[in-house]
């Protein structure tokens, strides 16, 4: 390319063009950042795993409160860093708490059966005991206004309580109806959300006596109410959101209403945007700004169960029930997409993939043969119904071995993927398990006989080499050079079992690590056994010196069951059963971090990544999911992830010495072109 040059004769022009723009151009706002995470997880920022269940979540300034249920306690949370939660202190509470709001700082919760709690958190490393209500039923939500807490009481209906003196809280009144499960305080009304009685508005001008002015029968359960101006959302459990007209009280009347695929639970509202705490199915953002005709304009599914959302900024906190805390951004609604999936007859068990073809281990319903050319519309190709269960598939060039259970190694081949056969099978004695081919010979995880090894060169009359008989159930195997890595889940103990294969007819034991949790899978990446360990997640084990190999860090999935992992670029995938697919970042080897989730339909199996594609054995379904990077983002030039007036000052500076850094349009030359080529690049944002 030639030298860059600029025109000397518009550089008065140009100057003059560009600080004007420049000047506007301050003002626009980069929609997103560039942060290296795979695009498919981007909006997720951190999480933190409570002791229990995460019913409810407030926040303020950088500390994030938890209502944190079975067992009860107030889980006080360092959000400064939202990648990195810290816990600052658990405080026990007596009951089963629900909700948590906090006024300064002082911590108000409904604490289920155990009624009001109030706690001091001035200092949040060591809370203090203020004051508690007990209630004739159970506490289900609060809000507190000024010195009056109003607390939905369940079968006690509408609690009204003085909270002047929190060492002492005294009933101001109440109003009895079955069952108020949240509510909001608006003016001198509250609005209940009373379960099978809908919608409830209360007077509670008079808080020694309060009112019934009207009432909605929602076609639900209604759990929780937002109040924007005369509008009311009422979190409507299995009938998804109903929107409510409440400018007259005494006559309430239906908007609208959007029945989503979970339980509307709990709903906040930034602006004319609502995200919605859907139980199962995550959080649901909505554009409200027509409440006659609300729209979906994104998701988030959670790997586990959102029960309550609040948003600050641009940064959701969500109350996700055994996944405790989780922090998303919602700067931009996009969320993880799938890009195809086929329904498999039986439960998916196993997957490989070579080429644009995916061959799923179907347990009863043997090998499916499935094209994936085009990942939004896989067709199934062909079928080979083994005799026994088909556990695990692994395919080189145009044959397939495969872990039959009880029928053992079967090898089969795929040279016309529409026409499978049979060339040969070797009976192990056990339970083929799971099966692994360096060269001409098979490693086969077999259950109770431990690893079998079988000679493939003639993969029409496979023979027996040799075997060692691990202590307890070989689920999985993995060799790399003449070490086979084999996980071993027994009675006593779990792990990994490291074998000296160097001579295959005489295999040795050269080391063992005994995991927490059942060692279900392994991969291995130079001298690190990254371990799928059931409810214990992720263990990273080194084993430089596998007779004494060492733990290194571990990931503690949510509450599912890791049971397969692959590991690609410094990136873990897990496949964590029903949690879907969990995505690890393990470049700190000793210090994993999530750095997102994808939640699929079904119990996630095994996952294989092909390029920007994870393919995944998902129970029933082969599910295929986009995650690509993002774009580089060009107008990021300090590299810092974010856009901001450094980037501009840069490019000013390097458009003005004609460094090559401005030639945003690659010409050659330093004009208009460029700026506009700049600005359009920083207005546009970074993924």
């Amino acid at each position: 390319m030639p030298e860059p040059q600029i025109m000397p004769t518009k550089l008065p022009l140009l100057k003059t063009t560009l600080t004007l723009l420049l000047t506007l151009f301050t003002f626009l706002t980069p929609q997103t950042k560039a942060d290296g995470i795979p695009c498919a997880t981007r909006d997720f920022l951190g999480s933190f795993d409570t002791l229990g269940r995460a019913f409810g979540v407030a926040v303020q300034g950088t500390i994030a409160f938890i209502a944190d249920s079975d067992p009860g306690h107030l889980e006080i949370i360092d959000v400064s860093n939202p990648n990195f939660p810290k816990l600052l202190f658990s405080y026990e509470t007596p009951g089963r708490p629900k909700v948590v709001k906090v006024v300064d700082t002082t911590a108000y919760i409904a604490d289920g059966s155990s009624g009001l709690q109030i706690i001091d958190v001035s200092d949040p490393t060591a809370p203090v005991f203020l004051g508690s209500y007990s209630m004739l039923d159970d506490a289900e939500d609060v809000e507190v206004d000024g010195t009056i807490a109003y607390i939905a009481g369940g079968e006690s209906g509408l609690i009204i309580l003085d909270v002047s003196n929190p060492a002492s809280p005294t009933l101001l009144g109440s109003l009895a109806f079955n069952y108020a499960r949240g509510l909001t305080v608006a003016g001198t009304t509250a609005y209940v959300a009373a379960s099978t009685l809908g919608l409830q508005i209360i007077d509670v001008s008079n808080p020694t006596a309060p009112t019934v002015l009207g009432s909605y029968d929602t076609s639900g359960r209604s759990y929780d109410v937002s109040i924007m101006d005369t509008t009311a959302y009422v979190s409507d459990g299995d009938s998804g959101l109903q929107i409510i007209d409440v400018s007259n009280p005494v006559a309430p009347s239906l908007l609208s209403s959007y029945d989503t695929q979970g339980s509307a639970l709990s709903m906040t509202i930034t602006g004319t945007v609502g995200y919605l705490a859907d139980y199962d199915s995550g959080i649901l953002i909505f554009d409200l700004s027509n409440p006659a005709s609300p729209n979906l304009i994104g998701s988030y599914i959670t790997p586990g169960n959102a029960f309550q959302v609040i948003v600050l900024s641009s940064t959701a906190y969500v109350a996700n029930e055994y996944s405790g805390l989780l922090i998303i951004d919602v700067d931009d609604p996009a969320t993880p997409s799938v890009s195809g999936s086929y329904n498999t007859p039986d439960t998916a068990q196993s997957v490989d993939v070579v080429g644009t073809i995916a061959y799923v281990a179907a347990h009863e319903s043997g090998i499916q043969i499935i094209d994936v050319e085009n990942p939004e519309f896989p067709e199934l190709l062909g079928t080979y119904n083994t005799p026994g269960t088909a556990l695990d598939v692994i395919v080189i060039g145009t044959t397939a071995y495969v872990a039959d259970r009880s029928s053992g190694l079967l090898i089969v081949d795929v040279k016309d993927p529409t026409t499978p056969s049979l060339l040969g099978a070797y009976e192990t004695p056990s339970i083929a398990w799971g099966v692994t081919v360096i060269g001409s010979i098979a490693y086969v995880a077999d259950y109770d006989s431990g690893l079998q090894i079988i000679d493939v060169s003639n993969p029409t009359s496979p023979s027996w080499i040799g075997s060692y008989d691990t202590p307890g159930n070989a689920l999985d195997v993995e060799v790399k050079g003449t070490i086979a890595y084999v996980t071993n889940p027994y009675e006593f103990a779990s792990g990994l079992q490291i074998i000296d294969v160097s001579k295959p007819e005489s295999p040795t034991l050269l080391g063992f690590y005994n995991t927490p949790g059942r060692s279900h899978s392994v991969a291995i990446v130079d001298s690190t056994a990254f371990i799928a360990d059931g409810i214990h997640g992720l263990q990273i084990i080194d084993i430089s010196t596998p007779e004494s190999p060492i733990l290194l860090g571990a990931y503690n999935t949510p509450v599912g069951d890791a049971l397969r992992v692959t590991v690609i670029d410094s990136i873990a995938y897990v496949a964590d059963s029903s949690w879907g697919i969990q995505i690890i970042d393990v470049s700190d080897l000793t210090s994993p971090l999530l750095l997102g989730s994808y939640d699929t339909p079904g119990n996630a199996r095994d996952v294989k990544i092909v390029d920007t594609l994870a393919f995944i054995a998902d129970y029933h379904t082969l599910q295929i999911i986009d995650i690509s990077d993002c774009p580089p983002c060009q107008a990021d030039l300090n590299n810092d992830s974010q856009l901001d007036f450094f980037d501009i000052s840069i490019f000013l500076s390097a458009f003005s010495t004609t460094d090559p850094l401005a030639d945003f349009n690659t010409d050659g030359q330093y004009d208009f072109f460029d700026i506009s080529a700049f600005i359009t690049a920083y207005a546009a944002g970074c993924p």
